[in-house]
């Protein structure tokens, strides 16, 4: 049985997030390579940070960093390299329409590219291009790990029947909620509004949902098949015309009202991007681990480490 689509969303998640981190560390250990080929260089010495008086130099930051990621920023320079080189080898590239499309795949889950983008530069200090230069990687690397490997069309067909979500648009549904203790008082809360009041004033004033009452109820994005919320209410809110209302439902701790502010339909990808999409998946599960796969690839293109002492420790 195939992933589901939420699954498949959050696993593309998880793999770009561990790939950004180790680009970020890569980005701080190159910096500190190039500092360290200066004998003697007077902005090693340079305090960047203080507490309880005492201070932190350029170096021990240099330093440490050095200390707990050199070893693994290494490898990734070194597997960049030995990667390009195998593709060149191959015949083999990854376009900028198939990064777009990886992209939107893994901006599915944040409502929107730009949240996505939004976050990525908040928890992790990538700018967009530095994101999009580690989802190129990653899809090469996939496209190297799985030359040879041969999947049918027949097997294509079985995995969509299986999923065949795959081949329907998700609606995007940009939701408000009123939250509140009781059935009762969720009716009173409709009451309220039928009789003319503001959705945004009642959201500040009654709902317990603390994050979105400071927005007026306004939760944001919520795809219409979002497991972590009741099914029921995400098929009714998505049959809602545009500041409609609905409810009560039973949500976790509570009943809530909606209102649904705008229902988006996204552009899906063709049937044919859709059907290579799952010929890859396929081919990965036969695949060797991709980790496995850039080790051979370092002993292949005769990787070597040879630094000193001090940086080995």
């Amino acid at each position: 049985m195939g992933m589901t689509r939420q699954e498949r969303a959050l696993r593309k998640s998880v793999i770009i997030l561990a790939g950004f981190v180790l680009l970020l560390s890569a980005l701080l250990i190159w910096e500190w390579r190039k500092g360290k080929g200066t004998e003697g260089n007077d902005e090693d010495g340079k305090i960047i940070a203080k507490v309880a008086g005492q201070s932190i130099s350029l170096r021990q930051w240099r330093d440490e960093l050095q200390k707990r990621h050199g070893d693994e920023v290494l490898l990734a320079m070194l597997n960049r390299i030995a990667l390009e080189k195998e593709a060149k080898k191959l015949g083999i590239s990854v376009s900028e329409q198939e990064i777009d499309r990886e992209l939107q795949a893994a901006a599915s889950g944040y409502g929107s590219e730009e949240l996505y983008y939004s976050q990525m530069e908040t928890e992790l200090g990538l700018s967009k291009e530095e994101v999009r230069e580690e989802t190129g990687y990653r899809l090469l690397l996939q496209a190297v790990a799985t030359t040879g490997i041969v999947i049918g069309d027949k097997e294509i067909d079985e995995y969509l029947q299986q999923d065949p979500d795959l081949l329907r648009p998700v609606k995007e549904i940009e939701l408000s909620i009123i939250k509140v203790n009781s059935e009762r008082e969720a009716e009173r809360v409709l009451d309220r509004l039928e009789d003319g009041e503001d959705f945004t004033d009642l959201a500040e004033e009654l709902s317990i949902d603390e994050d979105s009452r400071l927005r007026g109820g306004r939760i944001g994005t919520v795809e219409e098949d979002n497991p972590f919320w009741p099914q029921e209410l995400l098929k009714t809110a998505a049959e809602l015309d545009p500041g409609a209302v609905a409810g009560p439902f039973l949500v976790e701790g509570g009943y809530a009202v909606i209102r649904t502010d705008k229902v988006n339909v996204p552009k899906m990808p063709s049937e044919r991007e859709i059907r290579e999409q799952v010929r890859m998946e396929l081919a990965l599960e036969q695949a060797p681990p991709l980790q496995k796969v850039e080790n051979d690839l370092r002993a292949k293109y005769g990787a070597a480490i040879d630094i000193d002492k001090g940086l080995q420790d």
